[in-house]
């Protein structure tokens, strides 16, 4: 087994975000196209609710793209080479799945990865912050958003529609 590690420099972090949002956008682009058919599906009472609700999907789905993308750079910085290490690292985190003994030991030639002085439980437990982390900064960058939008694009009335 290879005992060099070399953690990921803080030089690399924008690189570290963009090898999770390339691969990860057509992800969120499938999750969005369902949440469409899910929307067109779901009765409306009013006009304009179909397009506000696959709006604000939208709105969610890039801003967790995104957020995750930062908190991938984060992981790669801070963790990988140093709690453990994955031989076929292009990227471990993602808010929606915790990373798994599979995800580490998996094979690249010869080498396998290992733990570096922590248990699989102790780094889930810091996945679980990073995770709760992600959701938590894009909902809160969500509703921030959300509340500066003005009013009519917030609500889905344009001034046309509120004279009806």
């Amino acid at each position: 087994m290879n005992t060099t590690l070399h953690p990921i420099p803080w030089s690399e972090f924008p690189t570290e975000c963009f090898w999770y949002l390339a691969p990860m956008s057509m992800l969120h682009l499938v999750v969005f196209a369902a949440g469409c058919l899910v929307a067109v599906m779901i009765p409306r009472k009013q006009p304009g609710t179909l397009l506000r609700r696959i709006g604000r999907l939208g709105l969610f789905i890039g801003l967790l793209l995104v957020v995750g993308s930062l908190f991938n750079g984060l992981w790669s910085c801070l963790l990988w080479d140093r709690l453990y290490h994955s031989n076929d690292y292009l990227f471990d985190f993602t808010p929606i799945w915790p990373i798994t003994w599979s995800m580490i030991d998996r094979p690249f030639g010869n080498e396998h990865g290992q733990l570096l002085g922590v248990s699989l439980f102790q780094l889930q437990l810091v996945w679980l912050l990073f995770a709760v982390g992600t959701w938590g900064v894009t909902i809160f960058l969500y509703r921030l958003v959300r509340r500066r939008l003005p009013p009519n694009i917030r609500t889905g009335c344009t001034a046309e529609a509120s004279n009806h």
